[in-house]
């Protein structure tokens, strides 16, 4: 049984490419491992000062921050030169964090979980607590993620429905308000909230499932 919080977390970026890209705004939420419940003090966003120097980026070994990806995030290169410097937003998120893991081991440090994060945000966060604190990320859980687009697609793969697996195909699925999508803080919660929806699911149904020696009678697919 699970006892560890969740962080539900979402970086938006300059760019598409996780191992190159200029993160312009981190946001999350804590969600109580038992209670499915937001964890007192439990949000945090903030936007984040890229290279703005195309060339200096580049020589960096960074992808300069793209026009288009500014228009997604309705961003601006005058306000983005005005946000906290990446080490100070990542120390205030790192604190974050470490808030919710209650035995401050590694083990028992917060499951991270997001949309699509294995793909892209986790990749971010290995870049950030290695330029930032000199080794591979020890912020999170190191066995458990959740990651809700493969959530989504065990749910989804069999609906004929479903063409596309993305958060903004799922919020019009689920009649969900996209005003304020690929906002950070807006999409960590339309993920929270199709967490705890997932989770309260599994929850109801998992009990009458049996699964205590469910191939013992040789019943087995291969």
């Amino acid at each position: 049984m699970n006892y560890r919080d969740i962080i539900v977390f979402d970086f938006e970026t300059g760019g598409r490419n996780p191992y190159k890209c200029q993160p312009t705004q981190i946001a999350a939420v804590a969600i109580h491992g038992r209670k499915l419940t937001v964890q007192p003090g439990g949000y945090f966003n903030s936007e984040i000062r890229p290279i703005l120097d195309d060339d200096k980026a580049i020589e960096l070994g960074l992808d300069p921050v793209e026009d288009e990806a500014l228009a997604v995030t309705r961003k601006n290169r005058e306000d983005l030169a005005k946000a906290p410097q990446p080490k100070a937003v990542w120390q205030k998120f790192t604190n974050f964090v470490n808030k919710y893991n209650f035995k401050k081991t590694n083990y028992y440090a917060p499951i991270a979980a997001g949309y699509n994060i294995i793909g892209f945000d986790m990749p971010i966060v290995e870049r950030m607590c290695q330029q930032y604190k000199s080794g591979r990320q020890g912020l999170f859980n190191p066995i458990h993620k959740i990651d809700l687009m493969h959530t989504v697609w065990m749910w989804m793969e069999n609906n004929a429905d479903v063409k596309s697996l993305s958060m903004d195909s799922m919020r019009d699925l689920l009649g969900m308000d996209k005003e304020n999508a690929h906002d950070a803080l807006q999409d960590v919660k339309d993920t929270a909230n199709l967490l705890i929806a997932f989770m309260k699911l599994i929850r109801r149904v998992s009990p009458s499932v049996k699964f205590e020696k469910a191939f013992a009678d040789g019943n087995i697919h291969l």
